[in-house]
């Protein structure tokens, strides 16, 4: 499993981001490739500089058309050939970017003006992130915290609940398309270890830079979270349903109750959550927001994870995803949602479908 991890040295910008991925290796032929499925008009220029420690650098940047209308920019990706994944997130970080802007300047989606974001270089940059950690084969994306100096309210907005810094330098440290792009990232301040390991750095001035280190996780994933918990004994169960759909499409990696007697042998349940420390904050305005309790509370664990990938293969009821364990722990497990797909398509009971994917193994 590759991951990379951004240290924000001095700062992060969108062709800062993509200029170190250029580094770890994505080349920028393919980029191009990529980006004339965007039917607009661009052009690239690649400038090589001499970067902190006398180290080589590739410089990136844009020119080409300019799109203000956020539903232009919308339209230009919805109808380019982009893999639709790649297509996916790259408008959820517009999204992202198009609702803070909103509020920070009081306008409607449909009158949203664009200006830098707007311009060829952000939908390139956009695009071009994405576009570079398929290619690269990456699957998940680490920060530092975020070095903040002179910010776009944006910045601000989308920064929230992120571990920053105030750093004493007199320009925009942080840009709304890196924060953005970064915004979902998972931060890490802990030592962490590899097999592997490749460099890429992305420069603007010469104290504004930062460093992408490419790498293999094995083993075991040190995977610290917040879990938090509340006792509701006065809330019809079946809330709970949408409760649990709302918290894991903001962010909750576990949800689930425990049946408790509280006092005067009242039946109550134990809601427990279990969060990274940068969804604490919208979590737990959900859970005053869907729930009846007035006060929750939560502590930090210390999670070891195997260390896993998907692995699709070909079995007698089709194509089935499974995990597989990369570590010295040999395991493999089918994917639940496949096998209950392939149950309901040859009509056959579930766990029919698990015993012969046993006998297959």
């Amino acid at each position: 499993m590759k991951s990379v991890y951004f240290q924000l040295v001095g700062g992060a910008a969108g062709d800062m981001l993509l200029a170190s991925l250029v580094g770890l290796g994505c080349p920028l032929k393919h980029l191009k490739k990529e980006f004339n499925k965007l039917n607009i008009k661009f052009s690239v220029k690649e400038e090589d500089i001499k970067g902190h420690f006398h180290t080589p650098r590739k410089k990136l940047s844009f020119k080409g058309d300019t799109f203000t209308h956020y539903k232009d920019i919308v339209a230009v990706i919805e109808s380019s050939g982009l893999d639709k994944d790649i297509k996916e997130n790259a408008l959820r970080v517009y999204s992202s970017i198009a609702n803070v802007e909103k509020k920070v300047h009081k306008a409607t989606m449909k009158n949203l003006h664009f200006h830098h974001l707007g311009e060829i270089d952000a939908i390139l940059e956009i695009c071009g992130f994405f576009i570079a950690l398929k290619y690269l084969r990456i699957n998940k994306v680490y920060c530092s915290a975020f070095p903040v100096a002179c910010p776009a309210p944006a910045t601000l907005q989308l920064l929230k609940g992120r571990k920053i810094y105030a750093a004493r330098y007199n320009y925009e440290t942080i840009t709304p398309t890196a924060a953005a792009l970064l915004k979902e990232a998972r931060q890490k301040d802990d030592q962490f270890s590899y097999k592997e390991c490749s460099i890429g750095w992305g420069q603007c001035r010469d104290k504004d830079y930062l460093v992408a280190y490419l790498f293999e996780e094995r083993g075991l994933d040190k995977d610290p979270v917040i879990k938090i918990e509340t006792n509701i004994d006065d809330m019809n169960p079946q809330l709970f349903e949408t409760l649990f759909d709302v918290l894991y499409k903001t962010g909750a990696k576990e949800v689930y109750l425990e049946t408790v007697l509280m006092k005067k042998m009242r039946p109550a349940y134990i809601l427990n959550v279990l969060c990274y420390d940068n969804d604490l904050g919208k979590i737990r305005e959900l859970l005053f927001k869907y729930t009846t309790t007035f006060g929750i509370r939560y502590q930090k664990y210390q999670r070891d994870k195997v260390i896993s990938r998907f692995l699709v293969k070909k079995t007698k009821f089709g194509k089935i995803r499974f995990r597989v364990a990369e570590s010295d722990i040999q395991k493999q497990v089918p994917e639940y949602e496949d096998c209950k797909k392939r149950a309901k398509k040859f009509k056959i009971p579930l766990v029919e479908v698990y015993r012969q994917l046993a006998k297959e193994a």
